[in-house]
């Protein structure tokens, strides 16, 4: 007599209620179809790519029915606040779809903090929108600087967050690690950590969840890091706490070189394109 599968398990083709973000972390059936996620079927076609390896029903980013806007804020937010569960079980895939997470967070991350500095400046220089309309060099100074220092800075943060990412790995295999590491997804999909604790994300937290969410939200662009690494090198790399404690201290030290390097470049080319 064949066992009916657990009343959890959701029929193919219907999205999990909204009910909370954990909707979106839960464990999959223990045999599902490789390539296409459900349980119950008997083999899809080869060219059938709706829920490769199981990816696409873990993270939302990757979810296939899901609007651009969504799936880019219940990621951000899974990433940061439960910053242990995502992290833990953080699954393999394309490093493509991670890199295009990164590059769209870091954007409106970055794009916000230029905005709230230039608010910040007006406070400061309150004649500078009338000095810019009436010099055009001046104007196109500081319009080629914030462009420059915009693409800079986002390129910088992604490359931090990746090399970050790498570090982990390189630690884990030192501390005792033997899998094959997921580093460079665990580093862009980082940069959801910047998107809600940065300007425009603690905003859009407060519009839309109120000032309490908001201030929940700001510390944890430094207390995510690390509780993110700890549950990555215990989830997948089968770490003890303690190793993975010491490996994730490691991983940051190992950060440090490349984030002086890009500064440092990226300094430079912003003094270049001001020229």
């Amino acid at each position: 007599m064949v066992k009916r599968a657990s009343a959890d398990i959701r029929p193919s083709g219907r999205p999990p209620h909204d009910d909370s973000l954990f909707d979106f972390v839960e464990v999959p059936a223990t045999v599902v179809c490789a390539t296409c996620g459900d349980p119950g079927c008997a083999g899809c076609a080869p060219d059938d790519r709706t829920n490769a390896s199981g990816v696409i029903a873990i993270i939302p980013w990757e979810r296939p029915g899901l609007g651009f806007f969504r799936r880019l804020w219940q990621t951000s937010t899974l990433a940061t606040v439960h910053a242990r569960t995502f992290f833990g079980a953080l699954p393999d895939g394309d490093v493509s779809p991670a890199l295009a997470f990164a590059l769209v967070c870091e954007t409106i991350a970055v794009t916000g903090l230029g905005l709230a500095g230039g608010l910040l400046a007006l406070v400061f220089l309150p004649s500078l929108p009338r000095l810019m309309l009436q010099d055009p060099e001046l104007r196109r100074l500081v319009l080629r600087g914030t462009v420059s220092g915009i693409f800079v800075l986002m390129f910088a943060m992604v490359s931090v967050h990746a090399a970050h990412g790498i570090a982990l790995d390189i630690a884990a295999r030192r501390f005792g690690g033997r899998r094959p590491g997921r580093g460079l997804r665990f580093g862009l999909y980082a940069c959801g950590w910047d998107l809600i604790t940065l300007p425009f994300g603690l905003l859009t937290t407060a519009l839309v969840e109120g000032l309490a969410a908001a201030r929940r939200a700001a510390p944890l662009g430094l207390t995510a890091p690390l509780q993110a690494a700890e549950a990555y090198l215990m989830g997948w790399h089968g770490l003890t706490p303690e190793t993975a404690r010491l490996a994730g201290r490691r991983a940051a030290y190992f950060t440090a070189v490349p984030l002086l390097i890009i500064l440092s470049a990226g300094g430079l080319l912003v003094s270049l394109a001001l020229r």
